[in-house]
């Protein structure tokens, strides 16, 4: 499978806010991925 995207490591905040904690993925061909929050939150 070839990979088209690929995060490792990944950490993201804003103040003292942490919205992601060092989360890794991979998106290979033909594959999905959706980060989904609360309602409002996008």
């Amino acid at each position: 499978m070839i990979n088209y995207l690929q995060v490792e490591n990944l950490t993201k905040s804003y103040g003292d806010l942490v919205l992601f904690d060092n989360i890794s993925f991979t998106i290979g061909e033909g594959q999905r991925i959706a980060l989904i929050g609360r309602n409002g939150s996008g």
